[in-house]
């Protein structure tokens, strides 16, 4: 009777042990989770007519680091429900694009499935909810010339964004419309040309930032920047010197790459609608998936290659790469 309680008890104890480290392999309508530090990537497939599949499941995938085949840990398929946060800035250097993007905020909710939610928000030096999960099409936007649209919180609108992704389940996405100035980014003085000049600092540097970064890792959600007047792509007003705007730039490709999302830097002012629009199309046609990676923390790039078993498919990848840290 004792052997019987004993076995009992070790395994319960086995059981409480395995659910408090995270072992445990959950699985509802499709989704395939394991909680454990993952490399996530989003991605849609196609066939030779360039026509989306949307209806293959876990065993049809593969996926290669480096050639080497990992184990597929998390899985969605295109059905499950995708929640997205838009954020865009309304501070006055993007203040003429904003209200290009806002007249098509109904077309971007066309790309979007009756499961799918959005919450729309606007920020400057605060942030500023439109609509709460709930994008109405019929309903139309107005960004008035508010207070808080003379400045801009870049990290802090991040921040916030993290917050509001923990009031849904499911897969989560964050779509930024910003040109990426931090009001407060972190400076420090160099010489140019004999003078001395205050420059934004890298990111490995700038501490405020490398929260943010961990914040977004931490979200599990893949972050789409639309980045306007960067270094690759100034707007017609100057934006300030070229090695603060590639610093600026350098902070969103590193979000987008970390979390598996992507940076997009239209050239002109007629590109930000469809880059934004094309983003939302994506969304309603991926698939995601998560994959452990090596122990080794090597810091060199590790390419990602995903696959679909005995079909000659394209695949669309969020991202192709990531650096073990």
């Amino acid at each position: 009777m004792r052997r019987i309680y004993v076995r009992r008890r070790l395994f319960f104890t086995l059981l409480i042990v395995l659910i408090c480290s995270g072992r445990f392999v959950s699985q509802d309508a499709g989704v395939i989770r394991v909680d454990v530090p993952l490399v996530s990537v989003d991605f849609s497939v196609t066939d030779s007519m360039n026509r989306a599949i949307t209806d293959l499941n876990r065993d049809d995938i593969e996926v290669f680091d480096n050639g080497e085949a990992r184990t597929v840990q998390n899985f969605s398929p295109v059905k499950t429900p995708y929640n997205v946060v838009l954020l865009l800035d309304c501070s006055e250097s993007t203040r003429d694009r904003l209200n290009m993007l806002v007249s098509s905020m109904a077309r971007f909710g066309d790309q979007l499935r009756p499961q799918d939610k959005a919450a729309v928000a606007v920020f400057g030096t605060e942030v500023l909810l439109v609509m709460d999960w709930n994008l109405d099409k019929q309903r139309a936007i107005q960004i008035p010339d508010l207070p808080i649209c003379h400045g801009t919180e870049f990290y802090g609108a991040l921040e916030w964004a993290f917050k509001k992704l923990r009031e849904v389940s499911g897969r989560r996405g964050v779509v930024v419309f910003t040109d990426g100035r931090e009001s407060d980014v972190a400076r420090k003085e160099v010489k140019v040309d004999g003078s001395n000049v205050r420059r934004v600092v890298p990111p490995s540097e700038d501490r405020a930032f490398q929260i943010v970064l961990k914040g977004a890792r931490e979200s599990r959600a893949p972050f789409y920047f639309v980045a306007v007047d960067t270094d690759i792509n100034p707007g017609r007003e100057f934006g300030g010197a070229a090695p603060d705007l590639e610093q600026f730039r350098t902070r969103m490709q590193v979000i987008a790459d970390e979390t598996g999302g992507r940076a997009v830097f239209p050239k002109q002012p007629a590109d930000i609608v469809p880059f934004f629009l094309k983003i939302g199309a994506e969304l309603g046609i991926s698939y995601s998936l998560g994959f452990v990676p090596p122990k080794s923390n090597d810091a060199k790039p590790h390419k990602i290659e995903i696959r679909i078993r005995g079909r000659n498919y394209t695949v669309h990848q969020s991202r192709d790469s990531y650096v073990v840290k």
